[in-house]
């Protein structure tokens, strides 16, 4: 039933899991640097801060910018479905406010795309249709990630895991055509959004964001390169729609079981970019402390790797 399907989306897992998963095969700083740099593209989203003020001011700009759209009459309703998926307030505003540089203008009309790119992708589904159509749609079985939500973390923010040696970049690619996969991929992202607004709302409070922890334990990194590099243009636009119609859902990203030369590259990569990017990123050869902290202990880091077997199998 429902909530069987929810349950197997969060907590389908092997009985037994090593700790800390340690990699095993040469060269994988050059995967986690690859990671990482996919990673720093989401975490760069959120442009700027504005103080409550300039939020307030732009907050009210963004409203009369929506009201002026042509078709707003009959968007409306469908901004606030998105608005409380998002988990209430002004969260989804804001982070298309700060993910367009301000721009209230430039939001709104991201806004409406959004809104456009939700129906026709079936994100207005009810939690138990949306995590039906996760669960059987057809990728499921490929994609080595799943969710652990936000009332298993102490400050509420959902973490997405992923086992990135399960990831199957070639054949998963081959097996589905792209809008197959967009569909898939758009699913999974407002699972994540779904999983962030209920712990919101849960709370009382908008939680930051999400943890995203990628396990690169275990990863033939010429392999896996290999495959993303062949498939480069694909596989940006699938995961494009992140930063469209997703926007500022990251709050911390953690690559994990990366050797000493990932940091290295973090470090030439690092000055590029903002203070605020810089500090959403931590590569660790191992499991950092942070990290275990967050979760609530050694006990919750096993539980999360423990969301996606050693043969892939994960759920949402």
């Amino acid at each position: 039933d429902d909530a069987v399907l929810l349950r197997r989306s969060l907590i389908r897992a092997p009985a037994h899991v090593s700790f800390p998963v340690r990699h095993r095969r040469g060269h994988s700083w050059l995967a986690a640097a690859a990671v990482a740099g996919a990673a720093l593209a989401s975490a760069s989203q959120c442009d700027s801060e504005l103080d409550d003020s300039e939020e307030a001011t732009a907050l009210a700009a963004l409203g009369q910018s929506l009201r002026r759209l042509a078709d707003w009459a009959s968007l409306e309703p469908a901004w606030r479905q998105f608005r409380h998926a998002r988990g209430g307030g002004d969260a989804c505003a804001l982070a298309y406010l700060r993910t367009g540089g301000n721009d209230p203008e430039a939001a709104a009309v991201r806004i409406a795309d959004t809104l456009s790119f939700r129906q026709a992708n079936g994100l207005v589904a009810d939690d138990a249709e949306l995590w039906r159509a996760v669960e059987e749609h057809p990728a499921r079985d490929r994609w080595p990630f799943a969710y652990l939500p936000g009332s298993e973390v102490p400050d509420g923010s959902p973490v997405c895991y992923a086992r990135l040696s399960q990831l199957q970049v070639a054949a998963t690619l081959a097996a589905f055509d792209e809008e197959e996969l967009m569909h898939f991929v758009a699913l999974w992202f407002e699972g994540a959004q779904r999983l962030l607004g209920d712990s919101s709302r849960r709370r009382g409070d908008p939680v930051r964001g999400t943890y995203d922890v990628y396990d690169c334990a275990d990863l033939s990194a010429w392999s896996f390169l290999s495959e993303v590099r062949a498939r480069r243009p694909a596989i940006k636009r699938i995961f494009a729609i992140g930063s469209e119609h997703f926007p500022d859902l990251l709050y911390k990203c953690y690559v994990l079981n990366a050797p000493i030369v990932a940091a290295l590259v973090w470090r030439c990569v690092a000055p590029f970019m903002s203070e605020q990017a810089q500090a959403k990123v931590c590569i660790s050869r191992g499991v950092p402390p942070e990290l275990a902290e967050a979760l609530g202990g050694e006990a919750a880091v096993r539980r999360m790797v423990a969301l996606v077997s050693e043969e892939g199998e994960g759920v949402a």
